[in-house]
């Protein structure tokens, strides 16, 4: 096996120590990491017309020989659940998944044998997370121990990529770890609801030297996994706004004089693609741009994003008054930005600041 933007974005462990495993270092809100390994992992991908897309991952953690079942969820833009594998991974094992044949695997002696039917999400794009489990040892399609358990050391190291394939640029970048499975930042930390906010800090080059450029936001909440899975895993945040959305943000634009300029509010579901901006150069690109053609975007710069509000799951609370973290399930916002010029692409992982 090659083992959703309506407009409309926290982690938990600088130096945690498991049960199980060492104490190590995170590097967003004390539990995020794109360096060390991680219970689970969230990645984008996009196999639309016109696109190719591969998530690739490694066990490089923890010293059981036993295999690792890791549960692959994947989302839909629409926040809808679009399938499931499991995949079994011994130490030191890598697989590549190709959203468009998705199977479960397992390993048997020196074969890695592809289990259960093939999964085809071609037409679909948003997010998948890779959640590790103690396998069952009984299981002969790598069946997870305990749904409601993810395994207590971190072990999984990730990447993907998405390419066009009429320019054949592609972009990509490691995958965001949540390093004990479950835990993500505090959102209201870093999307405060002042008039000066911290935010996230999406970077671009000059946006009219680029041929292609799709933003990947990824709502993210806990719990909020699927089935059996939903006490357990990190899933998509629920569409809760009045107008449909799940996350709504001010945004602003600041070039590379230091010019800011105010932009729509970012308002989007669970998982939402754009464009950076409007212009000629970009006009190919069938995506809503967070840059609307009324604003001259001419130099490199980036993109922030603050004050974000979620909906309310408080019945005396208006809908969509609550800032990101003031809702009793954890949620926070994430994004990376692909771009491309010519042939040549790259992507930028959204950055933070906090109070």
């Amino acid at each position: 096996m090659r083992k959703g933007i309506k407009f409309g974005f926290g982690a938990a462990l600088a130096g945690v120590a498991l049960a199980t495993c060492p104490v190590q270092a995170a590097e967003l809100g004390d539990t995020v990491t794109t360096l060390e390994p991680a219970v689970a992992l969230v990645m984008p991908f996009d196999v639309t017309d016109g696109r190719a897309s591969f998530q690739l991952v490694s066990r490089i953690g923890g010293e059981d020989s036993d295999p690792l079942a890791t549960h692959w969820s994947f989302w839909s833009e629409s926040c809808d659940h679009l399938a499931d594998v499991f995949i079994c991974l011994t130490p030191r094992d890598t697989v590549v998944v190709d959203p468009t044949a998705l199977q479960g695997q397992i390993q048997v002696g020196q074969t890695n044998t592809n289990t259960g039917p093939v999964i085809n999400l071609t037409g679909e794009k948003g997010f998948v997370t890779v959640t590790a489990f103690d396998a069952d040892i009984n299981s002969q399609t790598c069946d997870v121990e305990d749904p409601e358990a993810p395994t207590g050391t971190p072990a999984l190291i990730g990447s993907w990529v998405v390419a066009n394939t009429s320019t054949n640029a592609a972009f990509g970048n490691n995958a965001i770890g949540i390093v004990d499975g479950q835990t993500i930042p505090a959102g209201g930390d870093f999307f405060l609801t002042g008039p000066v906010g911290a935010g996230l800090f999406l970077q671009t080059f000059n946006p009219l030297d680029l041929q292609d450029s799709e933003v990947f936001f990824i709502g993210l909440a806990f719990p909020a996994g699927n089935a059996q899975f939903s006490d357990s895993e990190v899933g998509p945040i629920p569409s809760a706004l009045v107008n449909g959305a799940a996350v709504c943000c001010n945004a602003q634009y600041y070039d590379n004089l230091e010019t800011a300029v105010s932009l729509p509010n970012v308002c989007l579901t669970c998982s939402s693609t754009a464009k950076i901006a409007e212009n000629a150069s970009l006009k190919d690109i069938k995506l809503p741009a967070i840059i609307p053609a009324s604003i001259p975007a001419e130099t490199s710069g980036f993109v922030r994003l603050t004050n974000c509000k979620v909906g309310s799951d408080e019945g005396d609370v208006p809908i969509g008054d609550t800032t990101i973290n003031g809702i009793d399930y954890s949620t926070f916002l994430f994004a990376y930005h692909g771009m491309a010029v010519g042939p040549f692409g790259t992507s930028t992982l959204g950055r933070y600041t906090a109070e």
